[in-house]
Protein backbone atom coordinates (compact mmCIF):
# COMPACT_ATOMS: atom_id res chain seq x y z
CA UNK A 1 0.00 0.00 0.00
CA UNK A 2 2.72 2.26 0.97
CA UNK A 3 4.49 1.75 -2.70
CA UNK A 4 1.13 2.56 -4.32
CA UNK A 5 0.38 5.80 -2.99
CA UNK A 6 3.98 6.50 -3.14
CA UNK A 7 3.65 5.90 -6.92
CA UNK A 8 0.47 7.62 -7.11
CA UNK A 9 2.07 11.05 -5.45
CA UNK A 10 4.75 11.15 -8.57
CA UNK A 11 1.97 11.09 -10.70
CA UNK A 12 0.67 14.81 -11.67
CA UNK A 13 -2.76 15.86 -12.04
CA UNK A 14 -3.81 16.19 -15.70
CA UNK A 15 -5.87 18.97 -15.18
CA UNK A 16 -3.32 21.07 -12.96
CA UNK A 17 -0.67 20.55 -15.60
CA UNK A 18 -3.37 21.34 -18.39
CA UNK A 19 -4.13 25.16 -16.46
CA UNK A 20 -0.50 25.69 -16.28
CA UNK A 21 0.17 25.45 -19.48
CA UNK A 22 -2.54 27.56 -19.95
CA UNK A 23 -1.83 30.14 -17.94
CA UNK A 24 2.01 30.39 -19.00
CA UNK A 25 0.05 30.92 -22.83
CA UNK A 26 -1.73 33.81 -21.69
CA UNK A 27 1.12 35.21 -19.88
CA UNK A 28 3.56 34.74 -22.77
CA UNK A 29 1.01 36.34 -24.89
CA UNK A 30 0.49 39.44 -22.69
CA UNK A 31 4.15 39.89 -22.46
CA UNK A 32 6.04 38.74 -26.12
CA UNK A 33 3.24 39.62 -28.70
CA UNK A 34 2.83 43.21 -27.98
CA UNK A 35 6.39 44.09 -27.63
CA UNK A 36 6.84 42.21 -30.89
CA UNK A 37 3.95 44.40 -32.23
CA UNK A 38 5.44 47.26 -31.19
CA UNK A 39 9.17 46.58 -32.18
CA UNK A 40 8.11 45.92 -35.55
CA UNK A 41 5.96 49.26 -35.80
CA UNK A 42 8.94 50.65 -34.23
CA UNK A 43 10.87 49.62 -36.93
CA UNK A 44 8.73 50.82 -40.07
CA UNK A 45 8.48 54.04 -38.34
CA UNK A 46 12.13 54.33 -37.92
CA UNK A 47 12.66 52.93 -41.87
CA UNK A 48 9.77 55.83 -43.17
CA UNK A 49 11.80 58.17 -40.53
CA UNK A 50 15.32 57.62 -42.61
CA UNK A 51 13.47 57.76 -45.56
CA UNK A 52 11.93 61.19 -45.50
CA UNK A 53 15.38 62.78 -43.92
CA UNK A 54 17.25 61.21 -46.70
CA UNK A 55 15.03 62.68 -49.32
CA UNK A 56 15.23 66.28 -47.15
CA UNK A 57 18.98 65.75 -47.52
CA UNK A 58 18.81 65.07 -51.10
CA UNK A 59 16.42 67.84 -51.66
CA UNK A 60 18.71 70.32 -49.66
CA UNK A 61 21.63 69.09 -51.21
CA UNK A 62 20.38 70.05 -54.79
CA UNK A 63 18.77 73.20 -53.68
CA UNK A 64 22.40 74.27 -52.10
CA UNK A 65 24.09 73.13 -55.83
CA UNK A 66 22.01 76.11 -57.10
CA UNK A 67 25.08 78.63 -56.79
CA UNK A 68 25.56 81.88 -58.99
CA UNK A 69 27.20 81.68 -61.96
CA UNK A 70 30.85 83.16 -60.88
CA UNK A 71 30.74 80.01 -58.24
CA UNK A 72 29.64 77.67 -60.66
CA UNK A 73 32.57 78.78 -62.91
CA UNK A 74 35.01 78.34 -60.22
CA UNK A 75 35.43 74.35 -59.68
CA UNK A 76 35.41 74.26 -63.36
CA UNK A 77 35.58 76.98 -65.67
CA UNK A 78 32.41 77.49 -68.31
CA UNK A 79 35.32 76.96 -71.35
CA UNK A 80 36.17 73.79 -69.98
CA UNK A 81 33.27 72.02 -68.17
CA UNK A 82 31.75 68.85 -69.92
CA UNK A 83 29.27 69.08 -71.99
CA UNK A 84 25.40 68.89 -69.84
CA UNK A 85 24.43 65.32 -69.91
CA UNK A 86 20.14 64.36 -69.62
CA UNK A 87 19.39 62.30 -66.69
CA UNK A 88 17.94 59.03 -67.10
CA UNK A 89 14.26 60.15 -66.55
CA UNK A 90 14.35 62.57 -69.46
CA UNK A 91 16.28 60.19 -71.88
CA UNK A 92 13.67 57.55 -70.69
CA UNK A 93 11.16 60.02 -71.64
CA UNK A 94 8.91 60.08 -74.80
CA UNK A 95 9.01 63.11 -77.22
CA UNK A 96 5.71 64.17 -77.81
CA UNK A 97 4.09 65.95 -81.28
CA UNK A 98 4.06 69.53 -80.85
CA UNK A 99 0.69 70.90 -81.18
CA UNK A 100 1.64 74.15 -83.19
CA UNK A 101 -2.06 75.25 -82.15
CA UNK A 102 -2.36 74.98 -78.29
CA UNK A 103 1.28 75.46 -77.96
CA UNK A 104 2.03 76.85 -74.56
CA UNK A 105 6.09 77.71 -74.70
CA UNK A 106 5.94 76.58 -70.60
CA UNK A 107 4.75 74.02 -71.02
CA UNK A 108 8.07 72.59 -72.35
CA UNK A 109 10.06 74.05 -69.84
CA UNK A 110 10.49 72.02 -66.52
CA UNK A 111 11.27 74.62 -64.30
CA UNK A 112 7.81 76.29 -64.06
CA UNK A 113 5.70 72.84 -64.97
CA UNK A 114 3.42 72.69 -62.12
CA UNK A 115 2.54 68.87 -62.71
CA UNK A 116 5.78 67.90 -61.60
CA UNK A 117 6.52 67.51 -57.94
CA UNK A 118 9.14 70.25 -56.75
CA UNK A 119 11.79 67.51 -55.67
CA UNK A 120 11.63 66.30 -59.31
CA UNK A 121 11.89 69.74 -60.57
CA UNK A 122 14.65 70.03 -58.70
CA UNK A 123 16.39 67.50 -59.69
CA UNK A 124 15.56 67.16 -63.80
CA UNK A 125 16.27 70.75 -64.16
CA UNK A 126 19.47 70.93 -66.45
CA UNK A 127 19.76 75.08 -65.98
CA UNK A 128 21.60 76.92 -63.52
CA UNK A 129 19.94 79.49 -61.26
CA UNK A 130 21.67 82.71 -62.07
CA UNK A 131 20.92 85.51 -59.72
CA UNK A 132 21.91 89.34 -60.02
CA UNK A 133 25.35 90.28 -60.63
CA UNK A 134 27.04 92.23 -58.18
CA UNK A 135 29.27 94.65 -59.32
CA UNK A 136 32.19 91.75 -57.96
CA UNK A 137 31.49 89.95 -60.99
CA UNK A 138 30.89 91.95 -63.51
CA UNK A 139 34.35 93.19 -62.80
CA UNK A 140 36.08 89.95 -63.03
CA UNK A 141 33.91 89.13 -65.98
CA UNK A 142 35.18 92.11 -67.82
CA UNK A 143 38.76 90.81 -66.84
CA UNK A 144 38.22 87.40 -67.83
CA UNK A 145 36.20 89.09 -71.03
CA UNK A 146 39.40 91.33 -72.27
CA UNK A 147 42.17 88.45 -71.75
CA UNK A 148 40.22 86.20 -73.80
CA UNK A 149 39.32 88.78 -76.81
CA UNK A 150 42.89 89.81 -76.56
CA UNK A 151 44.47 86.57 -77.00
CA UNK A 152 41.85 85.09 -79.31
CA UNK A 153 41.14 87.91 -81.52
CA UNK A 154 42.65 88.27 -85.05
CA UNK A 155 45.90 90.44 -84.07
CA UNK A 156 46.81 93.86 -86.15
CA UNK A 157 50.08 91.80 -87.56
CA UNK A 158 47.77 88.90 -88.76
CA UNK A 159 45.55 91.50 -90.15
CA UNK A 160 48.55 92.65 -92.27
CA UNK A 161 49.57 90.06 -93.45
CA UNK A 162 45.82 89.17 -94.98
CA UNK A 163 46.20 92.47 -96.35
CA UNK A 164 48.63 91.42 -98.33
CA UNK A 165 47.77 88.17 -99.45
CA UNK A 166 44.35 89.95 -100.56
CA UNK A 167 46.53 92.01 -102.87
CA UNK A 168 48.82 89.63 -104.30
CA UNK A 169 45.81 87.37 -105.25
CA UNK A 170 43.83 90.60 -106.66
CA UNK A 171 46.87 91.86 -108.60
CA UNK A 172 47.31 88.17 -110.37
CA UNK A 173 43.70 87.55 -111.21
CA UNK A 174 43.23 90.93 -112.54
CA UNK A 175 46.60 90.65 -114.87
CA UNK A 176 44.83 87.31 -116.24
CA UNK A 177 41.15 88.95 -116.66
CA UNK A 178 40.91 92.39 -116.54
CA UNK A 179 37.42 93.95 -115.87
CA UNK A 180 36.70 91.03 -112.77
CA UNK A 181 35.41 91.86 -109.59
CA UNK A 182 37.61 90.59 -106.49
CA UNK A 183 35.70 91.15 -103.45
CA UNK A 184 36.53 90.02 -99.53
CA UNK A 185 33.57 88.72 -97.43
CA UNK A 186 33.11 86.66 -93.86
CA UNK A 187 34.65 87.25 -90.77
CA UNK A 188 37.74 88.91 -91.60
CA UNK A 189 35.76 91.55 -93.76
CA UNK A 190 33.78 92.52 -90.88
CA UNK A 191 36.62 92.07 -88.43
CA UNK A 192 35.45 89.24 -86.43
CA UNK A 193 37.19 86.14 -86.72
CA UNK A 194 39.43 84.20 -84.80
CA UNK A 195 43.31 84.45 -84.48
CA UNK A 196 43.40 80.43 -85.15
CA UNK A 197 42.06 78.23 -88.14
CA UNK A 198 40.73 81.51 -89.47
CA UNK A 199 39.75 81.55 -93.01
CA UNK A 200 39.99 84.48 -95.52
CA UNK A 201 36.73 84.40 -97.86
CA UNK A 202 37.47 86.10 -101.33
CA UNK A 203 34.75 85.81 -104.44
CA UNK A 204 35.69 86.45 -107.97
CA UNK A 205 33.69 86.77 -110.51
CA UNK A 206 34.42 86.93 -114.05
CA UNK A 207 31.89 88.71 -116.64
CA UNK A 208 29.44 86.16 -118.92
CA UNK A 209 31.02 83.25 -117.42
CA UNK A 210 29.57 80.40 -115.18
CA UNK A 211 30.02 79.70 -111.64
CA UNK A 212 32.01 76.14 -112.25
CA UNK A 213 33.94 77.47 -115.04
CA UNK A 214 35.05 80.51 -113.64
CA UNK A 215 36.61 78.61 -111.02
CA UNK A 216 38.56 76.07 -112.99
CA UNK A 217 39.94 79.02 -114.84
CA UNK A 218 40.85 80.80 -111.38
CA UNK A 219 42.32 77.22 -110.42
CA UNK A 220 44.41 77.11 -113.91
CA UNK A 221 45.84 81.10 -112.55
CA UNK A 222 46.74 79.97 -109.31
CA UNK A 223 48.54 77.04 -110.15
CA UNK A 224 50.57 78.46 -112.53
CA UNK A 225 51.91 81.26 -109.90
CA UNK A 226 54.07 80.66 -106.29
CA UNK A 227 50.98 82.25 -104.38
CA UNK A 228 49.94 78.69 -103.12
CA UNK A 229 50.00 75.15 -102.69
CA UNK A 230 47.03 72.03 -102.44
CA UNK A 231 44.63 74.22 -104.36
CA UNK A 232 42.11 72.17 -105.30
CA UNK A 233 37.85 72.85 -106.25
CA UNK A 234 35.54 71.66 -103.16
CA UNK A 235 32.23 70.43 -104.98
CA UNK A 236 30.58 69.20 -101.99
CA UNK A 237 30.93 72.60 -100.44
CA UNK A 238 27.97 74.72 -101.34
CA UNK A 239 28.56 76.95 -102.45
CA UNK A 240 31.39 75.24 -104.92
CA UNK A 241 34.87 76.66 -104.19
CA UNK A 242 38.70 76.51 -104.35
CA UNK A 243 40.81 75.72 -100.69
CA UNK A 244 44.12 76.46 -101.01
CA UNK A 245 46.91 77.39 -98.18
CA UNK A 246 49.01 80.23 -99.18
CA UNK A 247 53.12 80.27 -99.16
CA UNK A 248 54.67 82.90 -96.11
CA UNK A 249 52.31 83.11 -94.68
CA UNK A 250 50.38 80.22 -94.74
CA UNK A 251 46.90 81.55 -94.82
CA UNK A 252 43.85 79.02 -95.50
CA UNK A 253 42.01 81.00 -98.55
CA UNK A 254 38.71 80.36 -99.74
CA UNK A 255 37.71 81.57 -103.21
CA UNK A 256 33.85 81.38 -104.71
CA UNK A 257 32.59 82.84 -107.51
CA UNK A 258 29.25 84.72 -107.70
CA UNK A 259 28.16 84.06 -104.03
CA UNK A 260 25.90 87.12 -103.55
CA UNK A 261 24.15 85.56 -100.40
CA UNK A 262 27.13 85.89 -98.34
CA UNK A 263 28.75 89.44 -99.75
CA UNK A 264 25.14 90.97 -98.53
CA UNK A 265 25.35 89.18 -95.17
CA UNK A 266 28.53 90.05 -94.59
CA UNK A 267 27.95 93.45 -95.64
CA UNK A 268 24.63 93.93 -93.48
CA UNK A 269 26.93 93.06 -90.26
CA UNK A 270 29.70 95.09 -90.94
CA UNK A 271 26.91 97.96 -91.02
CA UNK A 272 24.98 96.66 -87.80
CA UNK A 273 28.64 96.69 -86.46
CA UNK A 274 28.88 100.73 -86.71
CA UNK A 275 26.15 101.30 -84.50
CA UNK A 276 27.20 100.36 -81.20
CA UNK A 277 30.81 99.60 -80.37
CA UNK A 278 29.44 96.61 -77.77
CA UNK A 279 27.79 94.75 -80.70
CA UNK A 280 31.94 93.75 -82.02
CA UNK A 281 32.56 92.36 -78.65
CA UNK A 282 30.25 90.47 -78.29
CA UNK A 283 29.95 88.78 -81.28
CA UNK A 284 33.57 88.24 -80.65
CA UNK A 285 32.80 86.66 -77.50
CA UNK A 286 29.72 84.50 -78.76
CA UNK A 287 31.96 83.36 -81.69
CA UNK A 288 34.91 82.18 -79.11
CA UNK A 289 32.10 80.19 -76.59
CA UNK A 290 30.89 78.39 -80.00
CA UNK A 291 34.25 77.46 -81.15
CA UNK A 292 35.66 76.35 -77.66
CA UNK A 293 32.34 74.14 -77.87
CA UNK A 294 33.23 72.76 -81.11
CA UNK A 295 29.76 73.66 -82.68
CA UNK A 296 30.66 76.07 -85.04
CA UNK A 297 31.32 73.34 -88.07
CA UNK A 298 28.84 72.95 -90.39
CA UNK A 299 30.08 70.22 -91.74
CA UNK A 300 29.90 67.70 -89.15
CA UNK A 301 26.09 68.78 -88.78
CA UNK A 302 26.64 71.92 -86.23
CA UNK A 303 26.12 75.63 -86.79
CA UNK A 304 27.84 78.21 -89.18
CA UNK A 305 29.64 80.58 -87.79
CA UNK A 306 27.61 83.57 -89.16
CA UNK A 307 24.52 82.37 -87.38
CA UNK A 308 26.27 82.84 -84.15
CA UNK A 309 26.76 86.61 -85.51
CA UNK A 310 22.96 86.62 -86.59
CA UNK A 311 21.93 85.05 -83.25
CA UNK A 312 24.04 87.82 -81.20
CA UNK A 313 22.52 90.70 -83.68
CA UNK A 314 18.83 89.22 -83.24
CA UNK A 315 18.96 89.10 -79.04
CA UNK A 316 20.30 93.08 -79.30
CA UNK A 317 17.24 94.13 -81.57
CA UNK A 318 15.20 92.35 -79.01
CA UNK A 319 15.94 93.63 -75.44
CA UNK A 320 14.20 96.96 -74.06
CA UNK A 321 15.80 99.59 -75.42
CA UNK A 322 16.89 97.93 -78.40
CA UNK A 323 20.90 98.14 -78.25
CA UNK A 324 20.36 97.56 -82.20
CA UNK A 325 17.66 98.70 -84.60
CA UNK A 326 15.62 96.73 -87.51
CA UNK A 327 17.44 97.90 -90.92
CA UNK A 328 14.85 95.90 -92.66
CA UNK A 329 11.47 97.80 -90.73
CA UNK A 330 13.28 101.36 -91.04
CA UNK A 331 13.42 100.81 -94.61
CA UNK A 332 10.66 99.24 -95.73
CA UNK A 333 8.09 99.74 -93.21
CA UNK A 334 7.31 97.42 -90.12
CA UNK A 335 4.04 96.11 -92.65
CA UNK A 336 6.11 94.66 -95.43
CA UNK A 337 8.79 92.44 -93.16
CA UNK A 338 9.98 90.00 -93.37
CA UNK A 339 11.20 90.61 -97.48
CA UNK A 340 12.75 89.23 -100.26
CA UNK A 341 15.26 91.27 -101.44
CA UNK A 342 16.99 91.29 -105.26
CA UNK A 343 19.88 91.93 -106.08
CA UNK A 344 19.08 95.02 -107.62
CA UNK A 345 17.45 96.34 -103.59
CA UNK A 346 21.12 95.50 -102.25
CA UNK A 347 23.04 99.00 -103.32
CA UNK A 348 20.13 101.68 -102.32
CA UNK A 349 19.43 99.36 -99.27
CA UNK A 350 22.64 99.70 -98.12
CA UNK A 351 23.15 103.09 -98.96
CA UNK A 352 19.85 104.09 -96.74
CA UNK A 353 21.32 101.64 -93.94
CA UNK A 354 24.72 103.65 -94.03
CA UNK A 355 23.45 106.46 -93.61
CA UNK A 356 21.10 105.36 -90.45
CA UNK A 357 23.86 103.99 -88.23
CA UNK A 358 25.44 107.56 -88.31
CA UNK A 359 21.69 109.13 -86.73
CA UNK A 360 20.85 105.97 -84.58
CA UNK A 361 22.09 105.97 -81.04
CA UNK A 362 20.52 104.00 -78.72
CA UNK A 363 19.18 104.63 -75.13
CA UNK A 364 20.62 101.30 -73.47
CA UNK A 365 23.52 101.59 -71.26
CA UNK A 366 23.88 98.62 -70.05
CA UNK A 367 27.50 96.84 -69.65
CA UNK A 368 29.29 94.64 -72.40
CA UNK A 369 29.42 91.64 -69.40
CA UNK A 370 25.63 91.95 -68.77
CA UNK A 371 24.79 92.34 -72.04
CA UNK A 372 26.52 88.89 -72.43
CA UNK A 373 24.96 87.14 -69.61
CA UNK A 374 21.29 88.24 -70.90
CA UNK A 375 22.50 86.87 -74.41
CA UNK A 376 22.63 83.32 -72.23
CA UNK A 377 19.46 83.39 -70.27
CA UNK A 378 17.78 84.34 -73.60
CA UNK A 379 18.50 81.78 -75.82
CA UNK A 380 18.13 79.43 -72.55
CA UNK A 381 15.03 80.63 -71.08
CA UNK A 382 13.02 83.01 -73.35
CA UNK A 383 13.62 81.76 -76.94
CA UNK A 384 11.77 78.94 -78.27
CA UNK A 385 13.54 77.43 -80.96
CA UNK A 386 10.48 75.29 -81.66
CA UNK A 387 8.04 77.83 -82.09
CA UNK A 388 9.47 80.86 -83.57
CA UNK A 389 12.84 81.27 -85.89
CA UNK A 390 15.59 83.81 -85.29
CA UNK A 391 15.22 87.12 -87.51
CA UNK A 392 17.05 90.40 -87.75
CA UNK A 393 14.40 91.81 -90.20
CA UNK A 394 11.97 92.96 -87.55
CA UNK A 395 11.39 92.84 -83.96
CA UNK A 396 8.11 91.38 -84.26
CA UNK A 397 7.93 87.31 -83.77
CA UNK A 398 8.18 84.93 -86.89
CA UNK A 399 6.63 82.13 -86.59
CA UNK A 400 7.38 78.99 -88.08
CA UNK A 401 3.91 77.84 -89.00
CA UNK A 402 3.51 81.28 -90.72
CA UNK A 403 6.64 79.54 -92.53
CA UNK A 404 4.84 76.22 -93.02
CA UNK A 405 8.54 74.78 -91.16
CA UNK A 406 7.94 72.18 -89.29
CA UNK A 407 11.12 71.75 -88.30
CA UNK A 408 12.40 71.45 -84.52
CA UNK A 409 15.82 72.66 -85.17
CA UNK A 410 16.97 76.20 -85.02
CA UNK A 411 16.13 78.49 -87.85
CA UNK A 412 17.65 81.46 -89.02
CA UNK A 413 16.27 84.19 -91.43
Amino acid sequence: MNDTSKKNARIPNCKQVHDLVRSNLEKNDKNHRPQSQQSFSNTIENKANALSQQKQNHVQNVKSTAKPLLDCLKPEPLLTSKPYEKSISQRRRRIKRLDYENHNRSDNDIVNNSNLSPEKAEIDRSTIDIREPTPEHLLALKKAFHKVLTESSLSDNSLRQREVIFTKLHKLITNARSGSQINLYGSVYFECCLEKRSVMNIDIRFKTTSQYDALKEILDIIKTSDLCKDAAIDTDHKPSCINLITNEPNMRVKITSGYNRGLNLSKLIRIYIKFDERVIKLLRLFRVLSKTCDIDKADVGTLHPVVYHIMVIHFLQQVDQPVLPCLHEYAYGINNVPVTLNENHYPEFFKVCEKYSREWKSKNTTTVEMLFLQLLSYYVKTFSAKQFVVSIQTRMPVMKIDKNWRSRKLLVE
